[in-house]
This record gives structure tokens, C-alpha cells and sequence, in this order.
């Protein structure tokens, strides 16, 4: 007799959601009150803008964020995007708790197919990890991963033949680098625009 495969509707764990933000607040908040000492009032409030973007969009993503395992498909929902994929296609799991820089561990699930090609990542990082078990267990795939915490960095080199992390993740400070960079040169042009126009 054959079982119907079974079917989870999982959301962020409220309180790991809540701790991350408040940490991410922290972190930009302190960002904004140094860009104001160095580069003055404008760039504070261009700063600011920009925070209050961030924290309002991961407030938003929070809410409409779910993740979905039907008898077919798997969906992630977010904010701005829903990431659909047959359920058939999910050959294999891997599975680890990846430390990024200064930001805190996810449980992240990359699904595999058969010729082993991501066919989605599923970022636990808000997740309880009783919940990202429960949709390892209803896949019903084999699963490995490595058995400690790793760097993205270090993923890589467990599994050189599988493009599961990215660039930025595997050198974040080189990442760091070149995203401060661009936030500064678009605060430093919008500055100068408001200089010219006499604001």
C-alpha cells in the first residue's frame, strides 16, 4: 500500500525572528549614528532612510515568509517572492548550520536532484530546528552534511563539485569590502547632488 506523502505548512519561529531583528536594528542603528559624526547631517538621513527600509522589508518578508511542502511541490514564500519547485525533483539533502560574519548561525538545506544540481536552498536561519527536522523527515531523502558547524567557506571545500554558497558568502570580509564601498559612493553622490541643488 502506498502512502500519500506528507504535506507541512512551517513559519518563522517568532522569537528567533524577533531576536535577529533587534540585533540587525542594532547593528544599522550604530551605523547611522557614526555615518552622522564622520559625514554629517544629510548622510545620516539618507542612512537612516535606508535603514528604515531595510528593517520595514525584513519586517514584511517575516510576515509573508513561510515554507510549504505539498504532496507535489515545495514553496518558499518571502516578501517579493515565491520560490516553487516540484517535489519529485528533491533527490537528496544536504544540510548545515552555516556561520556567516558576524551574523547569527541558519540552518540551510540545499535540495539535490538526481545528477546533483541544486534545485533549491531553504534558509532555516528563522526557522526552529524542530521544524527544519520535520521537513527533512517529510522529504523522505537521504540526507547528509557535515557534522559541526561550518563557514560557507568551508562548504565550498566539503563539496567542490556543488555550487551551493556564494561569492560574498565564501570571502565576506572581501564582500563586506566591496558593498561598503558602494553604499558609500552612492551616500557621497547623493550628497553632492544635494549640495548642488542647494539643499
Amino acid at each position: 500500500m502506498r502512502y500519500a506523502p506528507e504535506v507541512l505548512a512551517l513559519r518563522p519561529d517568532t522569537r528567533k525572528a524577533v531576536w535577529h531583528l533587534v540585533t540587525a536594528a542594532v547593528v544599522m542603528g550604530s551605523l547611522v549614528i557614526t555615518v552622522t559624526f564622520k559625514f554629517g547631517l544629510i548622510a545620516a538621513l539618507v542612512g537612516g532612510a535606508g535603514f528604515t527600509a531595510l528593517i520595514a522589508g525584513a519586517v514584511g518578508h517575516l510576515i509573508r515568509s513561510r515554507i510549504e511542502l505539498t504532496a507535489d511541490e515545495i514553496v518558499l514564500h518571502g516578501l517579493f517572492f515565491q520560490q516553487r519547485r516540484l517535489r519529485s525533483r528533491a533527490a537528496e539533502v544536504v544540510r548545515a548550520e552555516i556561520h556567516a560574519h558576524r551574523a547569527p548561525p541558519g540552518d540551510t538545506l540545499f535540495l539535490l536532484d538526481t545528477r546533483r544540481e541544486l534545485v533549491l536552498r531553504v534558509a532555516g536561519t528563522n526557522y526552529a530546528r524542530e521544524d527544519m527536522d520535520r521537513l527533512v523527515r517529510a522529504l523522505a531523502v537521504p540526507c547528509s552534511g557535515p557534522d559541526r558547524p561550518v563557514t560557507a567557506g568551508e562548504l565550498a571545500k566539503m563539496y567542490p563539485d556543488l555550487r551551493m554558497v556564494t561569492f560574498i558568502e565564501r570571502y565576506p570580509v572581501q564582500g563586506g569590502f566591496a558593498i561598503a564601498g558602494i553604499l558609500i559612493a552612492m551616500i557621497v553622490g547623493l550628497m553632492l547632488v544635494a549640495t548642488v541643488a542647494g539643499l
